[in-house]
């Protein structure tokens, strides 16, 4: 059985096994901090490498609990839309992972100011991002292709989904940014590629509002109002996590138009329709 090491992120307790040498984070406290609903919610949908169960030593116990490993925390990050995942990411790849890395804890940080002899420290911090935002980019860019993205479009939101994960842009450290953006991308995935860009834009800046439809959507964007259009919002809202469920009549045998809500919400807004 191996042993936790415990910490805090603003006053949530986080525990982690380090298993063959590598973090595993216990799935209940990552729910709590960033505010999931349950841990098996948040587990749903990562891949079956990334989480598992473990024996850990509690107050009633030993108890096998669900555990997820890095990329299954970068996962769980990315998919919530709590301001405290920004703030945890960046605990977890600026302070957590590079110590745990370098004496196998995590040391909590002293009041007084590092000693020079300490400097190459940052080198090392930036080489763990760099690691931690490969497995990332690896895990994201391999889904891609099995989903059908043409090679660069699938290395392209592979590498910002790593940005926003580590804070680290693998294509900058590359020199690669202009092979990225160039023009030889197929137009159809350019501009769907674009589209997704600024629907999530939208998403983020109204805090992910729910029961909108995409006319409206496709409205607040300025958007010709086409039936391809509207096809492609509604794939780009899809990959945002909504799905299209039927609004309750206003009166009774009204019309009931379909409205866009979150995929957690929609199965309680549809039986209550």
């Amino acid at each position: 059985m191996t042993l936790p090491i415990q910490y805090a992120f603003e006053g949530h307790e986080v525990r982690v096994l380090m298993i063959q040498g590598e973090p595993w984070f216990v799935a209940t406290d990552v729910a709590t901090a960033l505010q999931y609903l349950t841990a098996k919610d948040m587990v749903r949908n990562l891949d079956a490498d990334e989480k598992g169960r473990q024996v850990v030593p509690t107050l009633g116990g030993s108890q096998k609990l669900l555990v997820i490993n890095e990329p299954g925390l970068y996962s769980a990050i990315l998919r919530s839309r709590k301001e405290e995942a920004k703030r945890f990411k960046r605990w977890v790849t600026h302070e957590v992972l590079p110590a745990l890395r370098k004496h196998g804890a995590y040391v909590m940080p002293t009041a007084e100011p590092s000693e020079p002899a300490d400097a190459p420290m940052s080198a090392h911090i930036e080489a763990d991002q760099i690691v931690s935002a490969g497995r990332v980019f690896r895990a994201l860019f391999t889904t891609g292709r099995a989903m059908g993205m043409p090679r660069k479009l699938a290395a392209a939101r592979a590498n910002q989904a790593a940005q926003r994960a580590t804070g680290i842009d693998l294509a900058a450290e590359l020199n690669a940014s202009a092979w990225l953006e160039g023009n030889d991308l197929p137009s159809p995935h350019r501009r769907q590629y674009e589209l997704q860009q600024q629907v999530r834009d939208h998403l983020t800046a109204n805090d992910w509002p729910q029961g909108f439809s995409s006319q409206q959507l496709i409205e607040a964007l300025q958007l010709q109002n086409t039936r391809a259009v509207q096809t492609a919002v509604g794939q780009c809202l899809q990959l945002a996590g909504y799905r299209r469920v039927r609004q309750g009549a206003t009166e009774r045998g009204g019309v009931r138009p379909y409205v866009y809500v979150l995929q957690q919400r929609g199965l309680i807004l549809e039986a209550a329709a």
